[in-house]
Formats: C-alpha cells, sequence, structure tokens
C-alpha cells in the first residue's frame, strides 16, 4: 500500500508532467522545440527517480511525437 509521502510525490510528478505536455501540446517544426522539449524532460526525470514517472513522461513525449508525424502527413498529403 502506498505511504502518504510516496502518493504526495506522485501528485508532484503528475502536476509537473500535465505542465510539461501543456507547455509542450503545440507540436513545432524545429529544432529548438525539441530540444526545449528533451531538456525539461530530463529536469523532470532527474527530479523524480520513478518508473511511473519515467512511464508517463515518456507517453508524452511519444504523443507528441505522433502529432508531429501525424502533422506532417497532413501537410504532405495537401
Amino acid at each position: 500500500m502506498a505511504t502518504k509521502e510516496q502518493m504526495k510525490e506522485e501528485f508532484v510528478y503528475f502536476g509537473e508532467a500535465w505542465n510539461f505536455f501543456k507547455k509542450f501540446y503545440e507540436v513545432q517544426e524545429n529544432d529548438s522545440y525539441w530540444d526545449a522539449l528533451t531538456a525539461e524532460a530530463g529536469k523532470i526525470l532527474q527530479r523524480h527517480d520513478s518508473p511511473l514517472c519515467k512511464a508517463v513522461v515518456l507517453a508524452i513525449i511519444d504523443e507528441l511525437e505522433r502529432k508531429y508525424k501525424t502533422k506532417g502527413a497532413k501537410y504532405e498529403a495537401i
């Protein structure tokens, strides 16, 4: 069973993950966007040594990459 301290830690990194997702939600086609995204993801993972936090952050990155690829496919089809 999770302790209150574990739950507090999870609450913190879920909040950080949500803010990370919101910040990078509008995918951009430039290196500075992706550099900032990877730098911020790294900072979150350094602050929280948790397999769940890592999975959540990687899932967000996967979703943003999916959006980027879908967006690119739309432009190619035009």
